[in-house]
């Protein structure tokens, strides 16, 4: 197969993650939307606008995904569908590769990376996925949304990237947006209720407990899942020195996350269910490609847009949240979710704007060190 095909936009060689458990806060190091100090053509402009609406359509294609994952977990277990996503997946990934030229296995020095940057996806996908199927759609996506915090911490922990005290700020008011979000009972004790009957008493304090422990599991797997996204993409930023295609990372993390989704179904959720009718079927596959295909546009509009608008525009993830948790399951969020949804979006906004400032400033002083080294190997007159 010819190379040819790997210089596609929507198929470029992004060293990124493969469905929504890859971190927004910030793009590769060697992505091509690098700031740049100079005056830029409208060749460049162009690609950055190119790159923003590529970022929009991928929350588009995730927040869709996250709905189906919503709206199946009704009458399937999680882990079921994380099964489904991830046949789809390797099937397409495999594809892809093949299409591409390359090999799914990648390079023998990557292949163990690979597989545990798959793991920690698969773990995290399948936390967000049983977030999903317990709580709101709106709300388990914000929680999720805490990867780019803990991306934050790792990244300091491990690759010795800076945390300042902005980071710092921004990621305890994230939990605080997160606790409102959660609304656990200790914090928010229901309003009072006058019941018909002392039996109606029993039944609602019972319906209440069981509501809110499903809520507070439901955030948990949301935090785990946030914490594991952020293993995968500290895990993605190293085999990104060694070299691997962002394919390749979607095939390895579709076949990793089949064997931990069968795993999971038959120890924790009773085995499998055969889904009923075909809507059911349809929704499965509409899930997998979704998710595919907003990987593919995340790939893309990393590499040509700039980092700050960038993510702003992976917030977009939360407002689809909302939007299609109002127009299509008719669930109205409370003030309180509103309130800590806008916490979590306007710290993520800022850490990813201020590591964008900074990197910024670190290309402004590396072009001037370099100039003010030409300058003095020039010959005096």
């Amino acid at each position: 197969m010819s190379q040819q095909h790997e210089s596609s936009p929507l198929l470029g060689n992004a060293v990124s993650g493969a469905n929504p458990s890859y971190t927004p806060s910030t793009h590769p190091s060697s992505s091509s939307s690098d700031p740049q100090p100079e005056g830029k053509t409208a060749e460049q402009r162009h690609q950055e606008t190119r790159g923003l609406i590529y970022m929009t359509l991928s929350a588009l294609f995730f927040s869709f995904m996250s709905l189906l994952v919503s709206l199946t977990a009704k009458t399937l277990p999680s882990f079921e569908i994380v099964l489904f996503r991830g046949i789809i997946q390797t099937v397409l990934g495999v594809l892809a590769c093949w299409y591409l030229g390359i090999s799914p296995l990648g390079n023998p020095g990557v292949r163990f990376l690979l597989f545990c940057r798959g793991l920690a996806g698969s773990c995290g996908l399948a936390c967000f996925f049983y977030a999903l199927s317990v709580m709101p759609l709106a709300d388990a996506t914000v929680v999720f949304f805490l990867g780019p915090t803990f991306t934050a911490i790792l990244g300091r922990i491990v690759l010795k990237e800076p945390f300042t005290p902005l980071d710092a700020l921004a990621s305890t008011v994230s939990m605080v947006g997160v606790v409102l979000v959660a609304k656990p009972s200790v914090l928010f004790p229901p309003p009072p209720s006058s019941p018909p009957s002392a039996l109606g008493a029993i039944f609602v304090g019972i319906m209440e407990k069981d509501s809110s422990e499903q809520r507070l599991l439901g955030t948990l797997a949301g935090v785990c899942g946030a914490m594991c996204s952020a293993v995968a993409y500290v895990l993605v930023r190293k085999i990104g020195k060694q070299g691997a295609h962002s394919m390749q990372h979607v095939t390895y993390f579709g076949v990793v996350s089949c064997f931990v989704s069968w795993l999971g179904l038959y120890t924790l959720q009773g085995g499998y269910i055969e889904p009923k009718g075909t809507l059911m079927w349809a929704g499965l596959a509409a899930l997998g490609v979704a998710a595919f295909i907003g990987q593919i546009l995340l790939n893309s509009g990393l590499q040509l847009s700039p980092l700050g608008p960038g993510t702003l525009m992976r917030m977009n993830d939360i407002v689809f949240a909302f939007i299609f948790q109002i127009t299509i399951q008719h669930e109205h969020p409370d003030l309180t979710s509103y309130i800590g949804a806008s916490l979590v979006m306007s710290c993520t906004a800022g850490m990813g704007l201020n590591k964008w400032r900074l990197e910024k400033k670190r290309v402004a002083q590396e072009k001037l060190s370099e100039q003010q080294g030409e300058s003095d190997s020039q010959p005096s007159p």
